[in-house]
């Protein structure tokens, strides 16, 4: 369950900017919110803006924390560090931060770094209602907890200037304590920046080994008002064949290829009388197949979901329907943080008020301003459809066409 992410000087980031899931002071939807210890959770946040102005730059910038977390072991000495600065801002350091929490422990995590070293690390935690620093980062230096004194041996053996200190205590220690904080990274944070990923093998894999969570989508297809009857998925590992490859293709890259197995899915929607392979189906559809099992186990495991544009090839409805789920998904701690378009899901009747954020471009350094609706004078009745097409809470397109 994310709390709180803030990045600096990341894409048209320059100055650190805060997405606070915390809820605020608002009676709004009360019951629907995920309580933790003091702390009130928004389990969904949508964020609205005008093309590039940078909501799409708040998700990669989490993606590439995330990214950088489960990773960051695996460089070599002289790997050059994953970044895009602000273009103003190429000499600045990069920032992330995150506070979540996950198997009922509090974290906060963050790091700052530039192209070629980690310049700072701290990670801490609330094992019983007050925070501990696990160890504190300055370069290739740490201060550390004493009850978590192994670690000081790990950095005169293994640390380097350009590895997550997180990441190597994660995959070389067993520190429960400091591997839930890694886990939460690499299976609590589930993010989808665009279609093209490899969720269609995850939910064929799903569908054809578990009877329950094909029987949910296959309702779930026809709540939408699909006639889809049955979905028959396989997938197999094997070798491609010389014949399988392109005729054109360089004889190193054949050889590499012909020597390493590859996962083939297929997966086939039944109808009544005919059956259509997923490329024959529509894009809503393609989309629908690869994402629903992912999002339900998201539901299930209370996972953190973020999905920049995910009203693409879906209907109004569906999206609706699927984020009215997380906010009142009795039971649950699961979380949706979209990057959205979709102005008819910009209601005060499905969100609260410190649910909804905005993007906008301060035109000094062409740098990007993140604000949430609490933060502005509204009125819990109001119209914040109409005002944001007006331009009431920030800049959109007006009139593009009256030339």
């Amino acid at each position: 369950m994310l709390l709180e992410f803030s990045c600096s000087n990341v894409r048209s980031i320059r100055e650190e900017v805060k997405l606070d899931l915390r809820a605020k002071n608002d009676d709004t939807f009360e019951a629907n919110l995920i309580n933790f210890e003091n702390d009130r959770i928004n389990a969904a946040c949508a964020i609205y803006g005008s093309n590039a102005t940078g909501k799409t730059s708040i998700l990669t910038a989490m993606g590439m924390m995330k990214n950088m977390v489960i990773s960051s072991h695996l460089l070599q000495p002289g790997d050059m560090l994953i970044r895009i600065p602000h273009r103003l801002w190429q000499e600045k350091p990069t920032g992330y931060s995150m506070t979540f929490v996950w198997k009922k422990i509090r974290y906060e995590y963050s790091f700052s770094y530039n192209d070629t070293h980690i310049l700072k690390e701290t990670l801490s935690y609330y094992p019983n209602g007050r925070i501990t620093v696990i160890f504190n980062r300055d370069g290739n230096k740490a201060k550390v907890n004493e009850k978590f004194s192994r670690i000081e041996t790990l950095c005169k053996e293994k640390l380097v200037q350009n590895k997550l200190l997180l990441s190597l205590i994660a995959n070389n220690l067993n520190y429960e304590e400091i591997l839930n904080a890694f886990l939460f990274y690499k299976e609590g944070l589930v993010i989808l920046m665009n279609d093209n990923n490899n969720w269609l093998e995850y939910s064929a894999n799903k569908m054809e080994h578990d009877k329950i969570i094909k029987d949910m989508f296959l309702k779930f297809m026809k709540d939408t008002g699909s006639d889809i009857q049955d979905i028959k998925t396989k997938s197999e590992r094997r070798v491609l064949t010389s014949q399988e490859l392109p005729k054109d293709m360089p004889p190193a890259i054949r050889a590499m290829v012909l020597n390493q197995p590859t996962i083939f899915t297929t997966v086939k929607t039944i109808y009544k009388g005919f059956s259509l392979d997923i490329a024959e189906e529509s894009m809503g559809t393609q989309k629908l197949i690869r994402l629903m099992c992912p999002i339900m186990d998201i539901f299930q495991k209370d996972k953190t979901f973020v999905c920049d544009e995910i009203e693409s090839h879906l209907h109004p409805l569906i999206i609706r329907q699927l984020i009215t789920r997380f906010i009142r998904g009795k039971g649950s701690k699961a979380q949706i943080i979209c990057a959205t378009h979709n102005v008819e899901m910009l209601d005060l009747n499905l969100f609260r008020r410190d649910q909804i954020y905005f993007t906008d471009i301060n035109p000094d350094f062409h740098r990007t301003k993140l604000f949430s609706l609490s933060t502005l004078p509204c009125r819990k009745d109001e119209n914040v459809q109409k005002k944001y097409l007006e331009s009431k809470y920030c800049k959109v397109p007006k009139d593009v066409w009256n030339v």
